[in-house]
């Protein structure tokens, strides 16, 4: 499909916020290039005549104050006296319509003693590059090899900004919106046009709630927290390395550029893409609603085989693949299924979170939400805990009994009793036949020095998976269809609580930790096991609020514990914290290989 310069966007953005296309002249108006004298630059811009169209009016264009990098690795162009870069500098936008010119803005230097100059010689032609945003640039093209490296950025947030007739309708982050310009030209007048090509794929997704059949009892919204994109192609690092190939000023039938360093489906990328809703991360969809999310994915070619997956609190799963290559805008729709709430909760798919992970992902890269129990649950209440996605337990009470070895009973050794066993066995052997590529597993331990133990009263195990020997290294393909059985050892002397796996206490698991108002992102050697404690009024939520807001690229909170995790749409935050913390294995980026 031909298409002039510009960026695909969403009607919404029609007011313009980043760029549109232009055909003109690579310089217009002014004097006569001098040797010394300062580049002077201008974008294209939109205009009556020239939009940037990809279907139906979708236009953006730029915005006053907006950076952007711009370099010269030609020898004709040279850097002011003290520039800290040597032949970059950062340029904003200062007039959207330069000198009148209905298609060009006006650039200028972002700092006083940073520009570019041209050089003594100006019988020979330069080239110059150009990047948005410029905050985003790690290195600039050389005159040989004409690559940017940006830094690529995986937690994307998008804000709603209408949600007339249940309709709501977000902004992206602009700034992820990467753009590059080529231009090369004898400096014959003194302004230099670059034309700005996007280059990301856009897929622009809109989810719309099922309808609700007529049943008893209060019927509740689809409360969706973002979606995640994975992609069977990888970065194989941490900056998006682009090569631009050809000059950029001029309609396009093609790319005039191409990524560089990605690999060919060995590996999976995960974009998150988190919903801002006047403060809250989430969105209440009731029967027919639905809400627009786009997301700004790097730009592989042939990009097939995408899965999309609706995060939404409870026992709910929705992934949709998509089967054509993605393409540079890309309309995608994702009706979620009809609601009956007279139908047992067993019909709704479980939030099987973990089977969406690469196999090797290791579990101390994982946010896992945990529930401590008081002793008095149900089997059917751990049942309805492990459909939501919760994977890691403190059990107590009438769920354990002592060890017994013939007449003596070891009292801080503990077993789980049979009916609470089946409902982990019938959970993981469940996942067994119903598709052998998940990857399901639970953490369990009991109190401070009550070890679990696989033995029962009749000395055998009523678990049928039990794992035993496995470090905080172990991969999820390794534990998968299992119960990790942890043992919880107070260290006095030190101060802190420890866990181990049961039977190898040399192979620490993790350190016990007190959740105070603030929650740690741990790295791959400090992972933690972190309590929220009972009775500390408002602490979840600011747990919740600290998830949320964190805007890193990589991280996990370990496990953390859930007070609440089995009521639904409490008022402790019991759903949402649950979920914020499942979302951070798809949101913080470890290594691209780790994210299927």
């Amino acid at each position: 499909m031909k298409q002039k310069n510009g960026l695909w966007a969403t009607a919404f953005l029609l007011a313009g916020v980043l760029t549109s296309g232009c055909s003109d002249d690579n310089q217009y108006g002014g004097s006569s290039a001098e040797p010394g004298s300062p580049v002077l630059f201008s974008v294209a811009s939109g205009g009556s005549d020239t939009r940037t169209i990809y279907e139906s009016n979708l236009q953006i264009n730029w915005v006053e104050g907006d950076l952007i990098g711009i370099c010269s690795p030609s020898a004709n162009v040279e850097h002011i006296t003290g520039a800290v870069n040597v032949d970059s500098a950062t340029y904003k936008v200062e007039v959207v319509n330069a000198d009148g010119h209905p298609h060009h803005a006006k650039i200028v230097p972002a700092y006083s003693n940073n520009y570019l100059i041209w050089g003594s010689n100006l019988e020979t032609s330069a080239t110059f590059y150009g990047a948005y945003p410029a905050d985003r640039i790690d290195s600039y093209p050389t005159s040989e090899d004409g690559l940017f490296k940006m830094k690529y950025i995986t937690n994307q947030v998008c804000t709603v900004i209408s949600s007339e007739n249940g309709k709501y309708l977000t902004k992206p982050d602009m700034k992820n919106a990467y753009m590059i310009a080529k231009n090369e030209l004898q400096p014959i007048g003194d302004h230099v046009l670059l034309s700005f090509d996007p280059i990301m794929t856009t897929p622009d997704i809109t989810i719309t709630a099922g309808s609700y059949e007529v049943g008893t009892g209060i019927i509740q919204p689809v409360t969706v927290t973002g979606v995640s994109i994975l992609m069977p192609k990888a970065l194989n690092g941490k900056t998006l390395n682009y090569k631009i190939t050809k000059v950029t000023n001029g309609a396009i039938e093609n790319p005039r550029g191409e990524l560089q360093d990605y690999t060919t489906g060995e590996e999976w990328e995960s974009v998150f893409v988190q919903i801002d809703n006047d403060g809250k991360r989430y969105v209440d969809l009731y029967e027919g609603e639905s809400i627009n999310l786009m997301a700004f994915l790097p730009p592989i070619p042939n990009l097939t085989g995408a899965k999309i997956r609706v995060h939404t609190l409870g026992a709910t799963d929705f992934v949709k693949t998509i089967n054509n290559p993605l393409q540079a805008q890309s309309k995608i729709k994702i009706q979620l299924p009809d609601i009956k709430p007279d139908i047992e909760p067993e019909t709704i798919k479980p939030n099987n979170w973990i089977s969406k992970l690469d196999g090797s992902t290791l579990l101390k890269e994982m946010s896992i939400p945990a529930y401590v129990c008081k002793g008095t649950e149900t089997s059917d209440d751990i049942k309805k805990l492990l459909k939501k996605g919760v994977r890691a337990f403190e059990l107590s009470g009438k769920i354990l009994d002592y060890y017994e070895t013939g007449i003596i009973i070891k009292e801080n050794h503990y077993y789980i009793k049979k009916e609470y066993c089946e409902v982990f066995n019938d959970f993981l052997s469940s996942e067994v036949d119903k598709n052998k590529d998940n990857k399901e597993f639970v953490i369990i331990w009991a109190g401070e020095n009550q070890d679990l133990t696989t033995g029962s009263d009749n000395n055998n195990s009523y678990l049928t998976k039990p794992i035993t020997s496995a470090t905080s290294s172990s991969s999820v393909s390794s534990l998968q269809n299992g119960a990790v059985l942890m043992n919880k050892t107070h260290k006095s002397h030190i101060g802190t609580d420890e866990y181990y796996f049961s039977n190898l206490k040399k192979a620490k698991l993790c350190d016990y930790v007190t959740v105070s108002e603030t929650l740690n992102f741990y790295g791959n050697d400090d992972w933690k096991a972190q309590f929220i404690e009972t009775g500390q009024e408002g602490n979840p939520m600011a747990i919740y609020n600290q998830i949320v807001t964190y805007k890193e690229q990589t991280g996990c909170t370990g496990i953390v514990t859930i007070p609440d995790a089995d009521k639904s749409f409490g008022s402790s935050y019991g759903d949402l914290l649950l979920q914020a913390v499942i979302d951070c294995n798809f949101k913080l980026r470890r290594n691209s290989k780790n994210q299927q």
